[in-house]
């Protein structure tokens, strides 16, 4: 048992005993889970509860947070274990995220790793299609009210960090859920846009979700410009995983 798990025990509130025994198990990922945390990380913090359980204090989670990671802000994502089950055994890409970088601050019955590997994940091309919808709809927002670009920004970051993380079950040697997924696709033409440009969009996000100052420069030309470029490549994109889809191409992590 690590020191996490015999410090999470160790320091429980006797009084909640009932509230703690409907967690499961409560684990780190994203970048600290990968090792690549800098100043724009947040912690991110999966919680497993019974299912049914209801609603539980988040202090029950935070307060167990190793001291090092204090500075961090906590995102808890709470999951039901029957839906995170049935994540695996669909082989969802959020179930392949966990598996690759999840780090257990508590987990007493070895919750997740129970679980096993996830099935192999088969909808990368739908998944695509579904953020891909989203970004063709920036425009009309943009003409809609030109004080949206800020906003819209943000979604491109979204809705391309997510199309890519998508993509590289099929486009990279390994699954890739980093912030920088989109420059690192192989048979396709590089991100044609600039990783400056990226950050940009990634900032509007993050003004966004946080409350932050945006950048000063994104306009609406901006944001329109963005999407111009990446909508074809998108496309490209879209049909070299057809293409490879229909090929039954397997991605070599699932043969691990």
């Amino acid at each position: 048992m690590s020191t996490l798990v015999f410090s999470f025990l160790f320091s429980t509130d006797l009084s909640r005993i009932d509230e703690y025994r409907k967690v499961i198990g409560a684990y780190i990922f994203g970048s600290v889970g990968r090792g690549e945390q800098d100043s724009l990380s947040d912690l991110d913090v999966l919680a497993v509860v019974k299912t049914g359980a209801g609603r539980i204090p988040e202090s029950l989670v935070i307060s167990h947070i190793p001291k090092e990671f204090k500075s961090l802000k906590p995102s808890i994502s709470w999951y039901g274990s029957d839906r995170l089950q049935e994540m695996f055994r669909n082989g969802e890409l959020f179930a392949w995220h966990l598996h690759r970088e999840a780090i257990p601050l508590f987990d007493p019955d070895r919750f997740l790793s129970q679980l096993g590997k996830p099935s192999a994940y088969q909808e990368f091309v739908a998944d695509v299609a579904s953020f891909h919808k989203v970004l063709t709809g920036i425009p009309s927002q943009i003409a809609a009210n030109e004080y949206n670009a800020v906003y819209e920004a943000g979604l491109v970051y979204v809705c391309l960090r997510n199309i890519a993380m998508s993509a590289s079950w099929i486009l990279c040697d390994a699954p890739d859920f980093s912030r920088y997924s989109p420059f690192k696709l192989s048979e396709i033409a590089a991100c044609p846009i600039s990783i400056e440009e990226f950050e940009l969009t990634m900032a509007c996000r993050m003004a966004s979700q946080r409350g932050q100052e945006p950048p000063s420069c994104i306009t609406s030309a901006f944001v329109i410009d963005v999407f111009e470029r990446l909508d074809p490549w998108i496309h490209e994109l879209s049909s070299i995983l057809q293409r490879k889809r229909g090929r039954g191409r397997q991605h070599k992590a699932y043969s691990v």
